[in-house]
């Protein structure tokens, strides 16, 4: 090495520190250095929400309804009760309360989030299967804040739609009406069809409440089942579980205390032949047929039994028994027990 390189290089960097400060402003970022914000997608849009100067006071706001289904001042039986809203001016992070009532009752309450759909905010709301006959009426409310004065919105009050139905009937409203049906202690199908056995059952619904014997269920039949009506009231509810014959009302009860678990259409004992009143025992049990065409018998007084038979009528046939339909015979054979107790009144 020279001794001119030896004196140079200092000078070099002496040099270097006295660049202009514009000069390193001036420079490309480093590695390591804050990176600059990315350009945005092209073709992307981003718009931020408009809200109201903080020094302008809350606007105005309105709300829009709709019961989905409603036709009539009506929907129909099983549906759920669903909603939508409108609220209008749309500005983030608002929510509405809405409330499903019946009366003066609450069947349902949520607070709901409004989104945004262009120039206002929407909102839905899924209340439960409507089953209960009742006026019902949906309630939107948005309490106010700082960017929307509180405002409240009412549906106009609606009732349930309940069908008619008859033997061949199907679906989900049949479904529905065969487990009401159930639920107060008639017998009729599983499932999604309304069957003969379905139109036993609503015969003897007709029986207990008095009204014709035919196999057809009116929208009438559907509301009263709907509202938890028309079961049978046991006349000895003290004898546990037991057996009741309505002679005027031409049905076998089979009881369990003061409830009716199973209600069949039955004939009992003709004018000439009636059967026997009173309090009974259970003794005897004859499964299958026996020489009088009598199916599952079940022996109460003498020769008198409950038991499944060909003709049923909707009015006292017998020579004093008790006739079921065939199709009810074994299930209600297999549900008496001997020495339980039987009241024929």
């Amino acid at each position: 090495m020279s001794v001119w390189e030896g004196i140079a290089r200092p000078r070099i960097a002496a040099a270097a520190v006295s660049l202009p400060i514009f000069a390193l402003l001036a420079a490309p970022a480093l590695a390591g250095d804050t990176p600059k914000t990315p350009d945005p997608t092209p073709g992307s849009v981003t718009t931020a929400p408009t809200l109201p100067p903080a020094d302008e006071p809350a606007q105005p706001a309105t709300i829009d309804l709709k019961v989905k289904g409603e036709r009539g001042g009506k929907v129909n039986v099983g549906k759920r009760a669903r909603v939508t809203g409108t609220l209008r001016p749309w500005t983030p992070d608002q929510d509405v309360t809405v409330t499903l009532t019946e009366g003066k009752r609450t069947v349902k309450k949520q607070v709901v989030e409004v989104t945004n759909a262009g120039n206002a905010g929407q909102f839905s709301f899924k209340g439960p299967k409507l089953i209960e006959p009742g006026n019902y009426q949906v309630t939107a409310e948005h309490s106010g804040n700082d960017f929307l004065k509180q405002t409240t919105a009412r549906s106009r009050p609606f009732k349930i739609r309940y069908p008619s139905l008859h033997v061949g009937s199907g679906g989900t409203d049949a479904k529905l009406f065969n487990h009401l049906l159930d639920k107060q202690g008639y017998v009729p199908s599983n499932g999604g069809r309304y069957t003969d056995r379905t139109g036993r059952a609503v015969l003897a619904f007709r029986k207990v409440n008095g009204m014709a014997r035919i196999t057809r269920a009116t929208s009438g039949i559907f509301k009263k089942l709907a509202d938890g009506k028309g079961t049978y009231k046991p006349k000895f509810p003290g004898s546990g579980k037991h057996a009741e014959v309505s002679i005027a009302k031409q049905v076998l009860v089979l009881a369990e205390g003061d409830k009716a678990a199973r209600i069949y259409h039955i004939a009992s004992g003709a004018s000439g032949t009636p059967s026997d009143r009173g309090h009974f025992k259970f003794y005897r049990r004859e499964p299958g047929y026996n020489s009088l065409r009598m199916y599952y018998a079940t022996y109460y007084n003498r020769g008198e039994a409950i038991h499944g038979y060909s003709s049923v009528p909707t009015s006292p046939a017998s020579h004093g028994c008790i006739r079921t339909p065939i199709s009810d015979a074994i299930s209600i054979y297999n549900w008496v027990q001997l020495g339980m107790d039987m009241h024929v009144y």
